[in-house]
């Protein structure tokens, strides 16, 4: 709200009521009077909340006008959140955090990236299978794989899905395919092997893994 005279009796009134974006929005243009200051906002929310408010031309109250703000947040947030999903998927966590880089607060950008969840714009499932696929591709290891999911913000809840979903995975071939792929071979002195254990363990393997894989390469 914007500063004024706290000496002076606060005026708070309902100018205009505007539908946009094909009635799935209003537009509401509140008009502050304090004294011979004035000011005029025009503050955009979704038609179902206008609906909840129950606005309508005239006075309004600073709890009605604090209740309209709020909701002019939310949808200004909803906004953000839709237009970053243009450019590609996201989890709801990592939707929030993209909301909050614009100025709305951790919890106005959880409620948004909710909100887009239960819209169906938001399907953590269908991604995390996507990601688990990119990164069998690149040959990664289960830890590794579990790091990057963890990064990219799912729930715990969606999480759950991964054993399932790597069980069928053999990473002990999956770890020769990346030896051959990056060293043709395995390397014949006890310097080099070191180092490509190490290198495959960054992949996320793990010493069963990476000492099966060895087998592999000798056969």
């Amino acid at each position: 709200m914007t500063d004024f005279d706290t000496t002076q009796p606060l005026n708070i009134s309902i100018e205009s009521l505007r539908a946009q974006k094909e009635g799935e929005e209003m537009q509401v243009t509140v008009v502050l009077e304090n004294g011979t200051n004035r000011d005029v906002q025009k503050l955009v929310i979704l038609t179902e909340q206008y609906c909840t408010l129950n606005l309508k031309k005239g006075p309004l109250t600073e709890e009605q006008f604090d209740a309209l703000e709020s909701s002019a947040r939310l949808c200004g947030a909803l906004r953000s959140g839709q237009s970053a999903l243009s450019y590609g998927s996201a989890s709801v966590l990592h939707l929030t955090q993209k909301i909050m880089r614009h100025g709305y607060s951790k919890e106005e950008a959880a409620a948004a990236a909710e909100r887009l969840r239960h819209a169906g714009l938001i399907n953590e499932d269908a991604q995390l299978e996507h990601e688990v696929e990119k990164c069998l591709r690149k040959l990664w290891g289960a830890r590794r794989i579990q790091s990057h999911l963890w990064s990219k913000g799912f729930s715990r809840e969606t999480l759950a899905a991964l054993p399932a979903l790597l069980e069928n995975t053999d990473f002990s071939e999956n770890c020769a395919a990346l030896i051959r792929k990056h060293y043709k071979a395995l390397p014949e002195d006890a310097a080099g092997r070191k180092k490509l254990y190490a290198s495959l363990a960054r992949y996320g393997y793990s010493p069963e893994e990476i000492r099966a894989a060895f087998r592999k390469m000798k056969t």
